[in-house]
């Protein structure tokens, strides 16, 4: 009786183990991870190409923005100031990436090495959106 009961509970475990899918991936199929780093070529192609609409999208409505100089602006001085720039395309390379929920905190360098992006994105409705950004200059050692 109690091998039966065992065999029982593993494979109703088993079942609600299979049918809750992987935690890590998200209802479009993709990773957090694999979305979070199209979130953020989407962003860097936005702000390359000077699309407010794009912007508009990637960045929440209570977005806020800290540059190195510690001047903070919110969502809409961001973008005006992102599409009146002429920004050459540019890469960054992930540092870290951790996912807590529906919160995920990333820090992102830049090509040169010399600036740090972190960034806060929170998910609304199954999208991720930007909600934080803060630069930081890295000096040299």
């Amino acid at each position: 009786m109690k091998l039966a009961r065992m065999i029982m509970i593993t494979a109703l475990l088993t079942a609600a183990h299979a049918s809750a899918g992987d935690p890590a991936e998200t209802s479009s199929g993709l990773s957090d991870k694999a979305e979070l780093t199209g979130l953020v070529e989407a962003w860097i192609d936005g702000e390359v190409s000077g699309d407010r609409k794009a912007l508009e999208h990637i960045l929440d409505k209570e977005f806020v923005s800290t540059f190195a100089s510690g001047e903070t602006v919110d969502r809409a001085a961001y973008i005006d100031f992102i599409v009146s720039q002429d920004i050459p395309p540019f890469k960054v390379t992930n540092d870290v990436m951790a996912v807590h929920g529906d919160t995920a905190v990333v820090i992102d360098i830049s090509e040169s090495g010399k600036t740090k992006f972190t960034w806060i994105a929170k998910r609304v409705h199954g999208q991720w959106k930007v909600i934080s950004q803060t630069f930081s200059k890295v000096e040299s050692p």
